[in-house]
């Protein structure tokens, strides 16, 4: 599937979930230059991922961090927000602070899934706290806290962890769940398929993360 349709496959599912008012850009891995062309958002970017912001041709229009990663030369006249303590916040923790601050918030994120495996999962636990969409390798990433109904088409994957913890209840799954419990490395339910183009999920406690695949994935659970 290409770019363009995955970009407006997750414009039709984002626009189900609230309004955004930003794009933060992490140092992982983005979207080509056809995604930013189809949301028409301010670019925030999170320190190094400026650099990467510029070989797809896009310019942010503020850049967050400690700054220590950044050429200089090419963003001489971007305005930046130099943060430099690294002791106990992240750089994208500190661009969450200051888009808080702005009223920039809710964000769509991107580049949540680049670098090592603890970079990552740390990345996911700070986006545990916002209220905000994440994208990545074609999929859409939300919290739920109480109850989600979404259209999306029938045999979509999808997986739904703990946030740490959550109780759901589905209607519209091929494994459909019912008061299950969930917690985060235990109790999951992880490659799981739509089975009507309706679907509702009741978080009846905790919070659960959500992934949608935007493509068609051709597996084992994708059978009649």
């Amino acid at each position: 599937m290409n770019s363009k349709i995955i970009a407006e496959n997750f414009i039709k599912i984002a626009s189900q979930l609230g309004e955004y008012k930003s794009l933060i850009c992490l140092n992982g891995d983005l979207p080509d230059q056809n995604f930013f062309s189809q949301i028409n958002l301010p670019v925030i970017a999170v320190d190094g991922a400026a650099n990467h912001l510029h070989t797809i041709n896009i310019t942010p229009e503020l850049i967050i961090g400690d700054l220590d990663s950044i050429n200089n030369e090419l963003f001489a006249n971007v305005k930046r927000i130099h943060k430099p303590d690294q002791n106990y916040f992240s750089d994208f923790e500190k661009t969450i602070f200051e888009l808080e601050k702005s009223n920039l918030l809710p964000t769509i994120i991107l580049g949540i899934n680049g670098g090592f495996l603890d970079h990552i999962l740390n990345n996911i636990g700070i986006f545990i706290r916002t209220n905000s969409i994440f994208f990545a390798s074609n999929q859409i990433g939300l919290i739920i806290q109480n109850t989600l109904e979404i259209e999306v088409p029938r045999n979509t994957k999808l997986s739904l962890f703990g946030a740490p913890n959550a109780t759901v209840s589905s209607n519209g799954l091929k494994w459909e769940l019912n008061h299950y419990k969930m917690q985060t490395f235990q109790n999951n339910s992880c490659f799981n398929r739509t089975n009507k183009d309706n679907l509702k999920l009741d978080i009846h406690d905790g919070k659960a993360l959500a992934i949608f695949y935007l493509d068609n994935i051709s597996d084992a659970g994708s059978s009649n």
